[in-house]
């Protein structure tokens, strides 16, 4: 029996959190024989119902995440007998006795360092190098994703192995008109067209770019709202207007599809995403997207949302009115996105994941 170890930060709310849990639980029902799966998590809740072990770190504080990563976790690591340790946010503990495989999501601290916190940044950009020079192999979201790790680690570019994220099964439209209605009233929220943005908080989301792009489009679009879903990242503070725009803060999982479906547009105006998850529970919600053109966006929507290539409130203001304002544009991008959203799987990205681990194990049994 193979042990394989997974280190799963999920109490701090983002994408590499929601990787963690739905890789771990697609692994968990493959069943593969010869194959025994350990989660090492904050959040044992996030797990209780899948056929894996747990072990249980706490993590206080994000301030706590270097000793979770290069104490707890090898202590874990010898105490559960791990044969591999796969680090699903971007670390390798030092002195990782085990082989080791890591995902690094992006490399957003090193395009957009305004976007992260001191300590974050200085966290992240001591860890990513150690861990593309400690693992023997580095599992990267998309072909962006993949390209910017092999042109700023071009020492480690073998090593990379692009496995695109999925979708949950739990995206999909909601036919509950009722639910709906309770979403928006439970939020504040009124009964017009709602043009949605969910995600962090922070500079390179570029969410003050979205509220003046809605204030240029408001006019013509009556009773519409902005409304962002999300925590905000700690020390920033975006300037925006109060007039028919709602911060709602983070969402409890369960909450994301009544957002999506209540959403008549999601808009992600973000400069740099190494995957962009919400772009792919949108469209399998039914939910029409616009974005940017910029880093794996175009990648992973295809032609399915509306892309807008220049970053200005103008160009944004003229995509929402075409989408919300044109009932048949948006059913148009409502069908394709539907379709898109098939094409992403954790089934799929689970046995991607669970060959680099045996290519790994069988590497490090050879050396």
């Amino acid at each position: 029996m193979t042990r394989i170890a997974i280190g799963a930060i999920t109490r701090t709310i983002g994408g590499p959190a929601t990787y963690a849990v739905e890789l771990v639980r697609a692994l968990g029902e493959r069943r593969t024989p010869g194959l025994e799966y350990t989660v090492l998590t904050d959040g044992p809740e996030a797990f209780a119902d899948m056929p894996v072990a747990v072990e249980h770190l706490p993590l206080r504080t994000p301030w706590m995440q270097p000793l979770w990563d290069h104490v707890l976790v090898p202590r874990a690591l010898r105490r559960v007998g791990a044969d591999l340790y796969h680090g699903t946010k971007n670390v390798v503990p030092l002195g990782c006795r085990s082989p080791a495989v890591v995902t690094i999501h992006d490399l957003a601290v090193y395009h957009h360092p305004e976007s992260f916190a001191l300590a974050q940044r200085w966290h992240l950009r001591a860890e990513t190098p150690h861990a593309a020079r400690a693992a023997c192999a580095i599992v990267t979201v998309s072909e962006h994703a993949a390209a910017d790790l092999r042109a700023r680690f071009p020492r480690f570019a073998a090593k990379v192995r692009t496995v695109p994220n999925g979708v949950s099964a739990r995206f999909r439209p909601v036919t509950d008109p009722a639910a709906l209605q309770e979403f928006r009233a439970r939020h504040g929220l009124g009964g017009g067209p709602l043009v949605a943005y969910l995600g962090t908080l922070q500079p390179r989301k570029n969410v003050e770019l979205l509220a003046a792009a809605f204030a240029r489009a408001a006019p013509a679009l009556p009773g519409a709202e902005l409304v962002l879903a999300g925590r905000i990242r700690p020390g920033y503070r975006p300037a925006l207007p109060r007039e028919r725009v709602r911060l709602i803060g983070p969402l409890a999982a369960s909450e994301l599809p009544l957002f999506y479906g209540s959403a008549s547009v999601l808009v992600n105006p973000s400069s740099y995403e190494g995957f962009g998850l919400t772009l792919v529970e949108a469209m399998a919600c039914g939910c029409p997207v616009i974005a940017l053109r910029r880093s794996a966006v175009p990648e992973v929507t295809g032609d399915a949302a509306l892309l807008v290539d220049e970053a200005s409130a103008e160009a944004l203001a003229r995509a929402l009115i075409a989408m919300v304002g044109t009932p048949a544009t948006a059913a148009t991008y409502r069908a394709l996105g539907l379709l898109r959203a098939t094409e992403f799987s954790w089934t799929r990205a689970a046995a991607a994941v669970e060959q680099v681990y045996l290519e790994t194990m069988n590497a490090a049994t050879a050396r």
